[in-house]
């Protein structure tokens, strides 16, 4: 039986081709992501995740999503740290880490590689246990005042 593929296809074939094989070439690789790597994990900040465990919050404040109550003028401390709490425990303890993160790193494992991200959900941290970059690069400064900072959440929590 011939397969058979559509121009779009093979145009797509081609461009994962020549990605992988940059990455294997590579001496090391920068990986820069934000959140739509993890909606692409399902870790989306309304729908069903937001209502299961927020309803308590939909209910007295209405509320719509995870977001806008970063911007909400809760009656009380005790309600706005009482939401706050909650909602880092879902975002970064309760659901597992998402297909997507864990294909990334099948792709990086062998390299050398760092993150830079504006997710705070800890998907990388619970995905890619450490950033894997080699002191030289560690070591280098950024317009001559920035130190690249490597250490992550569970190196920081041990020391």
């Amino acid at each position: 039986m011939e397969k058979r593929t559509t121009a779009s296809t093979n145009s797509c074939l081609e461009k994962i081709k020549t990605l992988k094989e940059k990455i294997d070439t590579a001496d090391a690789i920068l990986i820069g992501a934000g959140a739509g790597l993890s909606a692409a994990a399902g870790l989306e900040y309304s729908g069903k995740r937001f209502t299961d465990n927020f309803s308590d919050f939909i209910e007295k404040y209405g509320l719509s999503d995870m977001y806008s109550p970063g911007f909400y003028p809760f009656e009380t401390l005790e309600e706005y740290w009482a939401y706050w709490s909650r909602h880092i425990y879902i975002k970064r303890y309760k659901y597992s880490t998402g297909k997507p993160y864990t294909d990334l790193l099948k792709l990086v494992r062998d390299k050398e590689y760092f993150i830079l991200t504006t997710n705070v959900d800890h998907c990388f941290q619970t995905a890619h246990t450490r950033n894997k970059l080699t002191k030289k690069l560690r070591k280098r400064r950024i317009s001559g005042h920035l130190q690249i900072q490597t250490t992550t959440y569970k190196e920081r929590r041990c020391a």
